[in-house]
């Protein structure tokens, strides 16, 4: 029975370090943005997300449908919901910083810090909304090699405008997002619509 007690009580305080050490590495890691980036570029970065063209509003609809609450909910809720579900998905804010030049890794194109990526994302979040942080991540997103942004995606795939789209075609524009390809859209004859 004392075996029992003294394991409980190890476990508890194990449990409450951990949870201690998570807590400090989170508040050490949202307040190294500096290091990284400098207060003007910041303020600059912020502007151009926060006002990056608008998507229509039936592709916001549709983002969310393919992943509940992810323009409501923040980077840590999302975070949080990815624990205990094990279904990450990352939100626009990390988008927006993981494919942002800002958190290259020792200016590498290819490599991404992701203590930086995180680390500008909850930055991001103190001043802009998951949804203009999808609108910038949309004009900024690599498809592939040559396709770039939503606008070059909507013209190659279907030969029109973004405002034109169908409510498939922005779908395929989101299943693109996922599994980008330049050879066609993936396939979806069997979904249906929503």
């Amino acid at each position: 029975m004392a075996n029992k007690k003294r394991i409980i009580k190890f476990t508890v305080l194990i449990l409450g370090i951990g949870l201690l050490g998570a807590v400090l590495s989170y508040y050490y890691l949202i307040n190294t943005w500096e290091s990284f980036v400098s207060e003007k570029e910041l303020t600059e970065f912020v502007t151009k997300v926060k006002y990056a063209n608008e998507l229509p509003e039936r592709f916001y609809e549709l983002y969310e449908q393919e992943h509940p609450n992810i323009l409501s909910y923040s980077l840590n809720r999302q975070i949080r919901s990815g624990l205990f579900s094990g279904d990450f998905t990352k939100s626009p804010s990390l988008l927006v910083a993981m494919i942002s030049e800002i958190s290259r890794k020792d200016n590498d194109s290819t490599r991404i810090s992701n203590r930086k990526a995180y680390t500008l994302a909850w930055k991001l979040e103190e001043e802009t909304t998951q949804k203009e942080c999808l609108n910038w991540a949309l004009e900024n997103y690599k498809f592939d090699l040559y396709i770039h942004g939503i606008d070059e995606v909507s013209n190659f795939y279907f030969k029109k405008g973004v405002t034109e789209l169908s409510d498939r075609e922005l779908s395929d524009i989101i299943a693109l997002m996922k599994e980008p390809s330049i050879v066609s859209v993936p396939d979806r004859k069997n979904e249906e619509m929503y």
